[in-house]
């Protein structure tokens, strides 16, 4: 300011000589207090973040320090500008890209390049945007995010999905909802093929060695029942505590990936033995005299057990790897139900009177039921110590 006595002549060399410095206003527009933690998640989970900006190149880098897209103690420069980026070409900037972190002072068509960098080395790239000129990045990358509150229409037009609050956290937390929602359709898939198999097998090898195991309406039955309701249940599972430490999938990774497609096999394999151990104990080991009574407890005493055993092994794909007392038997609440009406509708059809007809089934003893409790409790058994030694050979770092 000046101090005058009378008014100026409105010319800037008379205005503007002679100014007393009075004090100096800086301005901020800070990151979200979120956003760090949410950088460090992304990158726990595999995700690499990119800030491409048009601001400053010494703005930029402080930013990203500050939220953690690069570490403040590394010495390699992680920054580089629009101009340095010109004078590479798409080869040279190929071999080097990977170890830029902040891109300051770019143009549209330099956002194209690095995403199309990044897709040439197989990544899966998803670029965020909010004006006219990240639309042709945000066409170009794999997911394109636009910005629902300060985005241009064109943006959002050229973008695949609109964060509604323009917060990167929340990209954060659709990443780890998207992974449980594949987790657990991996986990209905992993239930229904290894019981299905399980049935296919013990009816496979009843037939090749003359055993009369299971009645069609067994097998009617334990589909309709203990093949929905848990299966049901497993699809609206909670999120395994660790997901978002898991590397991220690939391109073309499919639902048998992360050690489901063996997880299937061993499991229905260990479930056809025990029925038909369980079968054969009914047969070795009877509890009346006639062959007829003899036959009838033991298919009754598998067709428990198969039923049993699928709905305890629900418990068992709560998860591929971990442990089903770690990942927590009661956290779903609809699977908390799920289970216990399956049970009650497998149990009527045994022992409600009026049903063993319809069923062809017997009343078993205490001895009999407790060989179908035993052999059925042992699916969870066998398949805890399995997941024990692929997590002692280091398998479930490789889970998806």
């Amino acid at each position: 300011y000046k101090t005058t006595s009378e008014i100026p002549t409105l010319e800037s060399e008379v205005v503007e000589s002679d100014l007393i410095f009075s004090g100096l206003v800086g301005m901020i527009d800070p990151e979200r207090p979120e956003a760090a933690e949410a950088v460090r998640v992304a990158k726990e989970a595999g995700i690499r973040p990119i800030m491409i900006t048009g601001d400053h190149q010494d703005t930029a880098e402080a930013i990203a320090k500050r939220l953690g897209i690069i570490d403040p103690n590394d010495t390699e420069d992680r920054v580089i500008t629009g101009a340095e980026l010109n004078e590479l070409s798409d080869e040279e900037f190929q071999k080097v890209f990977k170890q830029y972190s902040v891109y300051a002072r770019v143009s549209p068509e330099h956002k194209v390049r690095i995403v199309k960098a990044w897709q040439n080395e197989g990544k899966v790239v998803a670029m965020t945007g909010d004006g006219v000129n990240d639309a042709p990045s945000l066409k170009t990358a794999d997911i394109g995010i636009g910005m629902g509150i300060t985005g241009t229409e064109v943006s959002k037009g050229a973008s695949d999905m609109v964060l509604a609050d323009d917060n990167f956290a929340t990209i954060i937390v659709a990443v780890e909802e998207g992974r449980k929602v594949f987790s657990n359709i991996q986990k209905s898939i992993q239930y229904l093929l290894s019981a299905n198999m399980a049935e296919v097998f013990i009816i496979f090898f009843a037939t090749l060695f003359g055993w009369d195991v299971l009645q069609p309406v067994h097998l009617l039955w334990i589909n309709l029942v203990t093949d929905t309701l848990p299966a049901i249940a497993l699809g609206v599972e909670p999120a395994e505590p660790g997901i978002m430490t898991h590397k991220p999938r690939g391109r073309q990774s499919n639902f048998f990936d992360g050690g489901v497609f063996g997880a299937i096999m061993y499991q229905g394999v260990f479930q056809t033995i025990l029925v038909l151990a369980v079968y054969g104990w009914g047969l070795v080991f009877p509890e009346h005299h006639t062959q007829a009574e003899i036959h009838a407890d033991a298919l009754t005493m598998a067709y428990a057990t198969l039923g049993l055993i699928q709905l305890l092994h629900a418990f068992n794909v709560k998860s591929v790897y971990q442990s089903v007392f770690k990942v927590g038997l009661f956290r779903n609440k609809t699977f908390n139900w799920a289970i216990p009406v399956a049970f009650i509708l497998l149990m009527a059809t045994i022992v409600v009177p009026g049903f063993n007809n319809l069923f062809h089934v017997s009343h078993l003893s205490f001895t009999q039921w407790l060989a179908v409790i035993v052999g059925s409790f042992l699916i969870v058994v066998l398949v805890e110590i399995v997941k024990a030694i692929q997590r002692a050979l280091g398998k479930d770092k490789d889970a998806i």
